[in-house]
């Protein structure tokens, strides 16, 4: 290090590339949520074209979002998803965000103030699985490892002290009380639930709380369908039997991992009834298939169409929302002092050593010929770095709290050892 180098801040560059329920439609967002980025080969393939350091991609049926560590890695990161992925989908739906904003907007999607429901509780497990796939593949590092895991304490903080989570609703919820808003009594009616993960359990689970005493299971696997349905005292049925219960249930909810729609136009053609039937598709990618809105019978909702339901119910929470924004806000100021100190690091080394060296060299100096270069050698060796540290403590303290940053060192190790 040269003797004029002044102090320095390399501050590490955090990204977060994504889209979410706000700013691209429920047909663009399947697109993504099709994307295999779980894969480490997957994972591993963006980070090296993209030029990242690390890495982690947060996909749910809301949202999808590439949460990056690297050097002006933001529109690198939109160009490769829109390519290679999205089947020539534009970046215009994206956002692109960088350092703090980066930062602030991962706080506030794992405290679920960024949610379609504020305050549900499925968003910080999503949030848990995208940084568990991102370790296990090997693509956290440092930086990721204290954002998500800062994240994590601001959600916990946020929903210990505002109590938003009490009064928030999933998804599911909003789902149930679309069907109530519709058939009003729930006692009545029978529902077909596809599906048996938490989502689909949620639902069965508030269809109960509502009178709902009719409830057929299916999935893809038997077993799973007939666990959940004998916890909740309902029957289970396999995928491939849904199209024999078509004709006489009153509500289908459609909450299963699928690359393809699980009920067409054309599994309805045929089937005759006496009512409409009411589909509800909270998959992404769907369930339904959109051209099912052509039936005179059918009224078709999908995860988009429920946010309306939730944007009745934001009043609600808005108190509790403004108490977590503020928790937020000092969430972003202590990870900013941790930015500071990380940045200081460089420094903070090379301060430190000048110190131990001029040390070392004034204590060569003045013992020098009243001992023999072995003993002075040991002697110097052993009281020269303890001594340099303390000195250089206070200042580096300073240093780590982002203070002086337009200080020359030599003037710090002028004032420090009073040369003038």
């Amino acid at each position: 290090m040269s003797g004029s180098s002044n102090y320095r801040s390399e501050r590490t560059s955090y990204s977060l590339v994504g889209v979410n329920h706000r700013t691209l439609s429920v047909e663009a967002r399947e697109r993504l949520s099709s994307i295999p980025i779980d894969t480490k080969e997957e994972l591993g393939r963006l980070v090296k074209s993209c030029s990242l350091q690390e890495a982690a991609v947060l996909s749910t049926c809301n949202r999808f979002e590439v949460i990056s560590v690297g050097e002006d890695c933001g529109d690198k990161v939109v160009e490769y998803i829109s390519s290679r992925f999205a089947g020539g989908l534009n970046g215009s739906g994206f956002y692109n965000l960088k350092d703090l904003d980066a930062v602030k907007h991962l706080f506030r999607v794992t405290s679920s103030l960024d949610s379609m429901v504020v305050g549900e509780s499925q968003i910080l497990k999503q949030v848990k699985e995208a940084y568990k796939r991102s370790v296990e593949c090997g693509f956290a590092g440092k930086y990721l490892h204290r954002l998500f895991q800062s994240a994590f304490r601001l959600a916990k903080k946020v929903r210990n002290l505002t109590g938003i989570s009490d009064i928030a609703v999933s998804v599911s919820y909003i789902a149930v009380k679309l069907i109530q808003q519709i058939f009003e009594d729930l006692e009545k009616i029978s529902v077909l639930v596809i599906g048996s993960g938490e989502m689909a359990e949620l639902a069965v689970l508030h269809l109960q709380s509502y009178g709902c005493k009719e409830v057929i299971i299916a999935n893809r696997t038997l077993s799973r369908a007939a666990n959940l349905a004998s916890r909740i005292g309902g029957s289970a049925i396999s995928l491939s039997d849904i199209s024999r219960y078509l004709s006489t249930v009153d509500v289908v909810i459609g909450s299963v991992a699928t690359d393809r729609p699980i009920i067409t136009k054309d599994m309805l053609r045929g089937i005759e009834r006496n009512a409409s039937l009411v589909l509800v598709d909270l998959g992404v990618p769907r369930n339904f298939s959109n051209s099912l809105r052509e039936l005179d019978y059918v009224f078709l909702y999908n995860i988009d169409d429920l946010s309306n339901t939730a944007r009745q119910n934001v009043g609600l929470r808005e108190e509790a929302a403004k108490d977590a924004e503020i928790i937020v806000e000092h969430g972003i100021l202590q990870f900013q002092k941790w930015l500071d100190k990380v940045a200081a690091e460089p420094s903070i080394i090379d301060f430190r050593a000048r110190v131990e060296k001029i040390c070392k060299d004034e204590l060569e100096s003045a013992l020098k010929g009243t001992l023999d270069s072995e003993t002075l050698r040991k002697v110097v060796a052993s009281i020269a770095p303890p001594l340099g540290r303390k000195l250089a403590h206070n200042f580096t303290e300073i240093l780590s709290n982002g203070g002086l940053k337009d200080i020359d060192e030599d003037i710090l190790l002028s004032i420090l050892l009073n040369n003038g």
